[in-house]
């Protein structure tokens, strides 16, 4: 055995740690604060069928690796994602992992034989002898209060938000069905129904652009849905109502200045923090980053 290790993030890069520390023979565990599995490779289900909402997609390459499909023209025209949703991407990656969702950690400390984790509930997730969090930069800050000698760097990392708008419609609007750059600040509209296998009601994503993001970042749900329907209006000319109308608020979407290396990581190794913030803003970065710790930890 090479040791209990847990995993704070069920993303990209957690999975991809995670799966590599499995099959090496490790006891692995993966906590996730939310409901699903991908992070920002997010899937919503609605009655009018699901929406991503959350990255684009990711390159073809990577995708083959991990059993995506090519499902977008346009300005997406390289780039893959899972079926039925996008967050289907992580699922060979998830395979056979104990995985706990709905589990928010709050706390880290070092005992005697390892590192104590607590959640916000105030239950007990358990000791271990090596900890990965694969959160987002300032996130994970928020856990290393007890690890100054990781503080320094990663507070050099910035992250730059997206507000994203999802839309289904009962009636077709007469749109074209695929991927659109939108006049600033409206961003990337992308339709679901371009996605192969799709059909049923017309749902699009609207990403807006960190520029707006930024300076709206703190609206109120219902406002910044109907700031970004009157956007999308003014862009598309679509006139109809929509049956089915939710933002989301992706406080950390993208990485504006990134760590520079793979990833962080305590003096003795047994704490790490990664993600694709460590490389860059791409999907493979999140890849590299989780491949990164998990071959750490298994060289020590």
């Amino acid at each position: 055995m090479q040791g209990r290790v847990a995993v704070i993030g069920a993303g990209l890069t957690g999975l991809t740690a995670a799966r590599r520390l499995a099959d090496a023979g490790c006891a692995v565990v993966v906590f996730d604060k939310s409901r699903g599995l991908g992070g920002r490779l997010a899937t919503r289900r609605t009655a009018l069928g699901p929406i991503d909402h959350g990255a684009p997609g990711v390159p073809q390459e990577l995708a083959a690796l991990l059993g995506g499909h090519v499902w977008a023209d346009g300005p997406q025209a390289a780039r893959c994602s899972g079926l039925p949703g996008a967050s289907a991407l992580v699922r060979p990656l998830a395979e056979g992992l104990d995985i706990r969702k709905e589990t928010e950690i709050a706390s880290l400390e070092r005992v005697a034989g390892g590192w104590q984790l607590g959640d916000s509930d105030g239950t007990d997730p358990g000791m271990f002898d090596g900890v990965i969090l694969a959160v987002p930069a300032p996130q994970a800050l928020a856990l290393l209060g007890t690890v100054p000698e990781m503080t320094a760097g990663l507070s050099g990392v910035t992250m730059a938000p997206v507000w994203t708008l999802l839309l289904g419609f009962e009636a077709p609007t007469g749109m074209a069905q695929k991927a659109m750059d939108l006049p600033f600040p409206a961003g990337l509209a992308l339709p679901m129904l371009a996605k192969p296998g799709q059909s049923g009601a017309e749902r699009w994503t609207v990403h807006a652009t960190p520029e707006w993001s930024a300076t709206w970042l703190e609206l109120d749900k219902a406002e910044a849905a109907g700031r970004l329907m009157e956007m999308f209006r003014a862009a598309t000319g679509v006139s109809q109502q929509p049956a089915y109308m939710q933002s989301h608020r992706w406080r950390y979407a993208r990485t504006a200045s990134p760590l520079g290396a793979p990833c962080a990581a305590n003096t003795d190794g047994t704490v790490m923090a990664g993600g694709d913030w460590a490389l860059g803003p791409l999907a493979s970065h999140a890849v590299t980053s989780g491949k990164a710790m998990a071959e750490r930890w298994l060289s020590r």
